[in-house]
């Protein structure tokens, strides 16, 4: 993470820096290259100009001085002939000139051409203003290319700086995580630039947790629940092993199918509650009339000793679920209902603000507020639940179902029976006329 966050900033930099300062050489460059090259341009064309008249004034001395007298007037080069022992020059430079080549100086007055007459003995200067372009070393014009591209650095670091404590956060979290810290969460924020990546880890974050948490109640509960039909067994084969009465060894056989009943339910319903998993869920869903499907689940639930009321909605409402999921979590809720219940059951259909409610309600002895929380948790059962039969899983299936359905599980009071209200919530359903 380190050396992203590094190699980021210092891409950015370089990549501004580099290009910003290529660019302004290339225009100084160009700048530079167009006034050097007016200058030669104007020192060549007054080479030419300066060979055609030495070789005019040197052949033909009456016309030079009224000649240099009149373009003297008329242009900023200026032309004058001057005798040789005026003119004075290093040794290295008269042998060059002795030559006949001409001889361009330069000082801070300008450029100069110099042409040796022979036959006069004379020189011809021709003196000019023009200078070679200064290698400028900084001008105002860098000054300012520097402090824009300081100033675009500073607002990319202004923006980058948020990216690089979310990534610095992100690491420090998972880095918590893997050493066993389960309970860490990246808080988000609206403006993060990769909410998205803290969303979905807070929602792995959750799924391992909410797995290691599942893994641990069902090795506790398993073992514990496991223990009582073990021991029966292991006491049957013994009493078998110690009994010559037919009679007896019936009874006896009769109670270890009972307890291998009770393990293979118990493993049954572990393995249904494992299936229940997001990536295991593959739902189909289909339009269900909601009135009509669950008076039909209430005409295969009979029970002798249990009377089971279904009140459906003045209309008929469709909602769109998966049958096989909605199913199992309505056949749990009935079953609970019939085991907790003293006579009575109602299934019912409300709509209201909120939206669409599948209630079931009893009049057994209810679920204690304190304890709503912990019998949606698998082999978690209430107080009022601990000498029926059951493994404390149907409330943990139907929650589990829910969490991915879009039907969370809600629990309550019954205030038409007196016992415990359990409701499936649809948020989406639709009306329709009769």
């Amino acid at each position: 993470m380190r050396m992203l966050m590094s190699s980021l900033v210092l891409v950015v930099l370089a990549t501004i820096a580099g290009l910003g300062w290529s660019i302004s050489e290339f225009a100084a460059l160009q700048n530079q290259d167009t006034a050097t090259a007016n200058v030669n341009s104007r020192i060549a064309a007054l080479k030419l100009v300066g060979s055609t008249l030495a070789i005019s004034f040197d052949s033909e001395t009456g016309l030079s001085d009224s000649f240099i007298r009149n373009w003297n007037k008329h242009n900023t080069e200026q032309l004058s002939l001057v005798s040789s022992a005026e003119f004075g020059l290093p040794r290295s430079l008269q042998l060059q000139f002795d030559t006949g080549a001409p001889l361009l100086l330069e000082s801070n007055e300008g450029i100069s051409l110099h042409y040796r007459l022979p036959n006069t003995g004379k020189i011809l200067n021709i003196s000019t203003n023009l200078l070679t372009p200064p290698e400028v070393m900084f001008t105002l014009n860098e000054l300012y290319t520097i402090i824009f591209y300081v100033g675009v650095v500073m607002i990319l670091l202004l923006w980058i700086s948020p990216l690089i404590r979310q990534l610095v956060n992100l690491s420090k979290v998972t880095e918590a995580f893997g050493m066993g810290e389960l309970g860490q969460r990246i808080k988000v924020s609206k403006t993060s630039y990769i909410s998205s990546i803290e969303i979905q880890f807070n929602r792995m974050a959750d799924c391992i947790q909410e797995l290691l948490d599942d893994n641990k109640l069902l090795s506790s509960a398993v073992s514990h629940d496991l223990k009582t039909p073990i021991a029966r067994l292991r006491f049957g084969i013994e009493a078998l092993e110690e009994t010559q009465n037919e009679q007896l060894r019936v009874k006896y056989f009769q109670r270890i199918n009972r307890d291998l009943d009770t393990m293979e339910d118990l493993v049954v319903t572990l393995l249904s509650y494992a299936h229940l998993e997001q990536a295991n869920i593959q739902p189909d869903l289909q339009p269900i009339e909601l009135n009509s499907w669950l008076r039909d689940i209430v005409k295969h639930c009979v029970h002798p000793e249990r009377q089971i009321d279904f009140i459906g909605f003045t209309k008929p409402v469709v909602i769109y679920t998966d049958p096989k999921y909605l199913s199992m979590q309505v056949n749990n809720l009935l079953s609970n209902a019939v085991r907790f219940s003293r006579s009575r059951i109602f299934l019912m259909v409300i709509v209201d603000e909120a939206g669409l409610w599948v209630h079931v309600e009893d009049d057994g002895k209810g679920i204690d507020d304190e304890e709503a929380m912990q019998v949606i948790k698998p082999f978690v059962r209430g107080q009022h639940s601990r000498g029926n039969a059951g493994h404390g899983m149907g409330l943990a299936i139907v929650n589990r179902i829910g969490q991915w359905m879009g039907s969370p599980l809600c629990i309550g009071h019954s205030t038409i029976l007196g016992g415990a209200r359990v409701s499936l919530h649809f948020k989406s359903f639709t009306e329709k006329s009769d």
